[in-house]
């Protein structure tokens, strides 16, 4: 298998720079994790196979009845050779999650994952109507703010001391903040769903939408503040700031947004104070 290192830069750019600063406690996990979830994802979305070998393939991840073969046919429908790679290594990665002390955590939250992945496949199949606001809630809660609780606790239970707040009020706001940023994702890529025929967002609450994303992310910011760790602050307060940043460039009729490189690394050092700081506001 390729190492986590490398499959990493080849499949997210500001995750790895986020992953580096994990305190070792729940670094392996946290990377696992994000690795399992993005390899379902490229099977759900960056394939060229039928939507309906698609579902089945994940429903199969769901299952833990994945074979070889499945693999191989998958990874031979990735038109990006990094995302090709990732799937491939998929069969390594489920013996990490066999092998891993946290696998029953890890299982569940991709669980939670791969739901919402086989929703957003299906949904829009023979339904092209808009996702009304609880779908789209559920959605972003499935996709993300399963992990943003999935962090939380894992954290609460390796890290001593891990935060100011009580494990179930900053879980919520670890919700929150990954539904946050899955929001801006839907708001970044609303125009380029519509020609897929997927339409996330219903007529007339985009900006509402982008005003939930902005609050959901000062909630991940407050989750930031809470968080007694230096190294932790800054591993998870980086995400934050790259979707602070695109929010207001998004528009219901721009183009795909995407932050530079440059962009991306002056987030990074715009983040550093927090290191020092002893407590964050939600403006930070």
């Amino acid at each position: 298998m390729k190492s986590s290192d490398h499959l990493l830069r080849g499949t997210s750019r500001s995750f790895y720079l986020s992953i580096r600063w994990l305190p070792g406690e729940v670094r392996e996990s946290i990377t696992l994790g994000y690795l399992l979830a993005r390899a379902s994802d490229s099977i759900a979305d960056a394939s060229t196979a039928p939507v309906e070998r698609r579902v089945e393939a994940l429903h199969a991840l769901r299952d833990g009845d994945v074979g070889v073969r499945i693999v191989d046919e998958l990874a031979g429908h990735q038109t990006n050779a990094a995302e090709k790679e990732l799937v491939e290594n998929l069969p390594s990665l489920l013996d990490e999650l066999d092998a891993s002390p946290d696998q029953s955590a890890l299982q569940s939250v991709w669980s939670k994952i791969l739901e919402g992945q086989i929703f957003d496949l299906v949904r829009f199949v023979n339904n092209t109507t808009p996702l009304t606001p609880e779908e789209l809630d559920e959605y972003t809660y499935l996709v993300a703010g399963s992990v943003g609780e999935f962090w939380s606790d894992l954290c609460h239970d390796r890290i001593s001391q891990f935060a100011t707040l009580p494990a179930p009020e900053h879980r919520l706001l670890a919700m929150n903040y990954g539904k946050g940023l899955q929001r801006v994702n839907v708001l970044r890529d609303y125009q380029a769903d519509l020609t897929l025929g997927r339409q996330y967002i219903a007529p007339g609450r985009f900006e509402a939408e982008r005003t939930a994303a902005h609050s959901q992310l000062q909630d991940g910011i407050t989750w930031v503040g809470a968080v007694r760790g230096r190294r932790m602050r800054l591993s998870a307060i980086l995400p934050a700031h790259i979707a602070l940043e695109m929010l207001p460039l998004l528009g219901e009729q721009s183009p795909k947004v995407k932050l530079t490189r440059q962009a991306i690394h002056r987030q990074l050092w715009t983040a550093l104070p927090i290191l020092w700081s002893s407590r964050l506001s939600a403006a930070e």
